[in-house]
């Protein structure tokens, strides 16, 4: 994080732009695993909440576990996809996978990946209630994944952004659960 101004370093004048988490757009890091979701959810069709299973029940769309990942890799251990056997491969040391006896008996190394969309920890946000109740599909902030090799951030997640939204998006009562639900708790 990098805060914006001048500052005294070892008597050196500096000038450094604001730099923080949910402001910056264009933001990839690199991942331990060279993953695509072009491949796996637009060329093979998954469904962002197969692999992001709680975006649904949860304030989190959760990082998925790499046995997610082997439900498909215990079997395909290489694609037509340059450099896929190495890719996979690491799937199965995280797992504790053994590819040639089809157990899971070497010590499991767990992936340490790196999230891409940051917001600071003050903000309450539920992936649940916009996904479940607001029906707000996940390009809206996240992009268009399915068309990613190495997922970026494309919006800025800043509170002006939210809000813009929130004025923008009118809300859908009518014959929505979350909603009948809360008026009849009122009355």
């Amino acid at each position: 994080l990098v805060v914006k101004g001048w500052y005294a370093a070892k008597g050196v004048g500096v000038y450094a732009e604001e730099v923080k988490p949910g402001k910056w757009v264009g933001y990839h890091p690199s991942q331990p695993i060279n993953f695509s979701h072009k491949i796996h959810a637009n060329d093979n069709g998954i469904q962002c909440q197969y692999c992001h299973s709680t975006v649904e029940k949860s304030k989190t769309a959760s990082i998925p576990s790499a046995m997610i990942c082997m439900n498909c890799h215990k079997g395909i251990s290489e694609t037509v996809n340059p450099g896929s056997k190495e890719e996979i491969a690491k799937i199965y040391v995280a797992t504790g996978f053994d590819p040639n006896t089809g157990g899971y008996t070497n010590v499991p190394v767990p992936l340490q990946w790196n999230k891409v969309h940051v917001l600071p920890d003050h903000v309450f946000f539920s992936h649940q209630q916009h996904v479940v109740v607001g029906a707000v599909a996940c390009e809206t902030c996240h992009g268009d994944v399915k068309a990613m090799t190495t997922v970026e951030q494309q919006r800025p997640l800043t509170m002006g952004w939210c809000v813009d939204c929130h004025r923008n998006t009118p809300l859908k009562m009518e014959g929505n659960g979350y909603y009948t639900e809360l008026h009849e708790k009122m009355k």
